[in-house]
């Protein structure tokens, strides 16, 4: 089972299991560099707090591969794993973080065992190329072997991976290092039968002489020498077997697929990275296919030989380049074979929905248009009709293009429904009650973000785990969304796992403040503050805004005093000739129709006194004898002017001195502070009084100063408590939060759990 979390970065090791609510919408900007940074900081920390989970070893170690951003924010972390040095074949880590990196709540693996294995081969390198050379008839090349741990079945296994390639045929095969036997082999090249069909005259982005798109990286068009076409445009002839004209298509097709992949899933390019690949036509024969590095594109079959171009045999094939470059590549045997033939269905039927071009509508039929003289060769909404499963079973994994068909159906019930309007209905193999879709673009999004976690050996009930978690993530605000998904997947029997996430629908909430919350009027005169309201949780109701008691003649005023959660209004307070001089609280209330919330409004009338507040961040700090702590003294207006603020200590004892840059500030600005200590200061914990002082009076703030001694070494099974100084490898840690340390828990690994002094 694979570990299930909600983790707050501010208390990784604690295990808060705290999920930051935001509200849902199609795509955000790429997270900022501060996001991403805090997102891999909450990562380490739960690969660290879950490695039992995670099946790591002492010998294990991760290594961040990408941070793809996905739909609404949310940032999937790929860790690659290796063991001893070598890496490890399905012991890939996916961690799902928040829009801001500061909340994990999600960690998975495709690793079902701890790896003990041993790193000597017992089989010659050149053996291992022999048996996978092998696996093909016709052989191009053979990568040299490559010793790797295998850990995508039940039992890790010292194993040589080796690539061979042939004219139509790519495939990794492992060997057992110990053994000679084939362990696994994973097939990158992808089929998919159909034929050209053309859109009319289309945009598209190319390079002045030659068939490259010089806005999407890597993604070009070209014969079977791997080379662009070259010339200058328009493009093509329209003729069906005319070749520039089949990348025509082409580059139209991957070109949709790919803005729809940024605009509706928050997707950077094919590859997530904000690359693609390069695609050929011409093939002599009556496929099309995915080789793992390029698409490759032949005729229909037909005795016209029409180029087997049609937007969703061209989203299909790119579909597979998306499966292969999200975490836990390809895969291997039929399961997740089949799994790999739906996603590309799934991409190049949603690429058809986003483009939405007359000439090819919208569909969820596949190869339709290219007259091979038995139209479709897969259908989503009604598998059956071809010959294919409409419904999950347990172990029974056909052929792979016919195994894409329980997927194909789940995603037509989520994305459309069992009775949707004028599309075509899809029956349920449980029985069980209609279902309403939640439309192709959201049930892209649950896709794309599902296979963000994908792992191998990827599986049908990964998948609806995964899925599930895909769409509390995407709508933590609401049940409707999972509801829907959840219901498709019963809806092909794949019934529920053990440790899959719950949804329990939020009651309606909203959050009410001020701002400002504080100001003045002379009498007679009016003061304005905005009220805003957002909504935290479920949906937004409507609220009426009201004044609580007031100063006498003193009247208030909300524009508008109806509002839905999420709005604003402005509160006017206006007082007259005879309202009393001084400071008042104004209640204002927020009447919602499920709950009511308080804010208070500190009205001064007249004349207001100059003050300021005074406070120390952080209120704390730690060093060795002879060495030095900082912080900083930050001061605010709260009323009235600014005025000057004289800062001195007391408190400190013998041998330490604090010192203020500088020394003098102005209400509302900082002050940085250096406490430094001598060689003869003794260890332990000394509060020191921190002052300003101002024409209104004077504030005070403690800080206090730990002064550790040389600190014991660090050990594993030990614990430890705040404040505590170890040292490792040369270098002191302040010990942030009480814990017993585990292996993989060294200082410099967790910084949630140790301060770098």
């Amino acid at each position: 089972m694979n570990p299930k979390l909600k983790l707050s970065a501010a208390a990784l090791v604690a295990l808060a299991l705290a999920l930051v609510p935001q509200a849902a919408q199609a795509v955000q900007d790429p997270p900022t560099p501060s996001e991403a940074k805090s997102a891999v900081t909450s990562a380490q920390g739960a690969l660290a707090a879950y490695a039992p989970s995670l099946r790591t070893a002492q010998d294990d170690a991760y290594h961040l591969q990408a941070n793809t951003p996905g739909a609404n924010g949310l940032q999937f972390l790929t860790y690659s794993r290796t063991h001893k040095g070598l890496p490890v074949y399905g012991g890939e880590v996916v961690v799902t973080t928040d829009a801001s990196g500061q909340s994990v709540s999600d960690i998975t693996t495709g690793q079902q065992a701890v790896i003990n294995v041993g790193t000597k081969a017992k089989v010659s390198a050149a053996t291992a190329a022999a048996t996978s050379q092998a696996r093909i008839k016709k052989v191009d090349s053979v990568s040299a072997p490559s010793l790797v741990i295998h850990a995508a079945g039940k039992t890790p296994r010292l194993a040589y991976a080796t690539t061979v390639t042939g004219p139509s045929n790519n495939r990794t095969v492992y060997v057992d290092a110990l053994t000679g036997a084939v362990i696994d082999e994973v097939e990158l090249v992808k089929a998919a039968e159909g034929r050209s069909h053309y859109v009319g005259t289309v945009t598209i982005d190319t390079q002045a002489t030659s068939m490259v798109d010089p806005n999407r990286r890597g993604i070009q068009c070209g014969g079977q020498n791997g080379s662009a076409f070259t010339g200058s445009s328009p493009w093509g002839n329209g003729g069906a077997t005319d070749l520039p004209t089949a990348c025509v298509d082409v580059l139209y097709g991957v070109q949709k697929e790919w803005d729809m992949l940024r605009e509706w899933v928050g997707r950077n390019g094919i590859n997530g990275s904000g690359g693609g690949f390069p695609a050929r036509v011409g093939l002599a024969q009556a496929n099309a296919f995915w080789n793992g590095s390029y698409t490759n594109f032949g005729h229909n079959g037909a005795s016209a030989r029409k180029n087997l171009v049609s937007m969703d045999v061209v989203g299909h094939e790119y579909g597979h380049a998306i499966f292969q470059t999200t975490p836990g590549g390809a895969g291997s045997g039929n399961e997740a074979g089949g799994l790999n033939e739906s996603t590309g269905d799934i991409f190049g039927a949603v690429t058809e929905h986003y483009a939405n071009n007359p000439n090819d509508p919208p569909d969820y039929l596949v190869g339709e248009e290219p007259a091979l003289g038995g139209g479709p060769i897969r259908n989503m909404y009604n598998p059956s009709a071809l010959g294919h499963p409409n419904c999950y079973t347990p172990g029974s994994f056909p052929e792979v293009h016919a195994g894409a068909g329980p997927q194909n159906h789940w995603f037509y019930l989520m994305a459309e429904g069992t009775n949707p309007q004028g599309k075509p209905a899809s029956t349920r193999c449980d029985n069980g009650p209609a279902i309403v879709g939640i439309g192709v673009r959201k049930a892209a999004q649950v896709f794309m973000t599902t296979l963000n976690k994908k792992t191998s050996p990827w599986t049908h009930t990964k998948v609806r785990v995964a899925a599930l978690q895909a769409a509390k993530e995407l709508w933590p605000g609401s049940c409707a969304e999972f509801n829907v998904v959840k219901a498709a997947f019963d809806g092909i029997r794949l019934p529920a796992q053990s440790g899959e996430p719950t949804c329990t629908a939020p009651t309606d909430d909203f959050s009410l403040t001020l701002d400002p919350a504080a100001g003045q009027a002379d009498p007679g005169s009016s003061v304005t503050t905005t009220v805003r309201t957002t909504v935290t949780s479920g949906n937004a109701q409507q609220i009426t805004l009201r004044a609580g008691t007031l100063p006498s003649g003193v009247t208030a005023q909300f524009n508008p005093a109806t509002i839905t959660a999420g709005q604003t209004s402005t509160l006017t307070l206006s007082t007259s000739a005879g309202s009393p001089v001084g400071g008042h609280a104004v209640q204002v209330t927020a009447d919602g129709t499920a709950v009511d919330k308080n804010a208070t409004y500190n009205l001064t009338i007249g004349q207001v006194q100059d003050d300021f507040s005074f406070a120390v961040s952080p209120a704390s700090g730690s060093t060795q004898p002879g060495g030095s702590a900082q912080t900083t003294v930050n001061t605010t207006v709260t009323s009235g002017s600014a005025q000057q603020v004289a800062l001195s200590a007391t408190g400190q004892p013998s041998g330490v001195t604090v010192t203020f840059s500088p020394a003098t500030v102005t209400a509302g600005q900082s002050s940085q502070v250096t406490v430094a200590t001598t060689s003869s200061v003794a260890a332990g914990s000394y509060p020191i009084t921190l002052t300003g002082t101002g024409t209104s009076g004077s504030k005070t703030a403690t800080y206090t100063l730990t002064v550790g001694s040389t600190g014991t070494e660090w050990a594993p099974y030990t614990s430890y408590t705040i404040n505590q100084v170890v040292t490792y490898q040369g270098a002191s840690y302040r010990c942030r939060q009480s814990h017993t340390s585990l292996p993989g828990w060294e200082p410099p690994n967790v910084l949630a759990l140790w301060q770098p002094l």
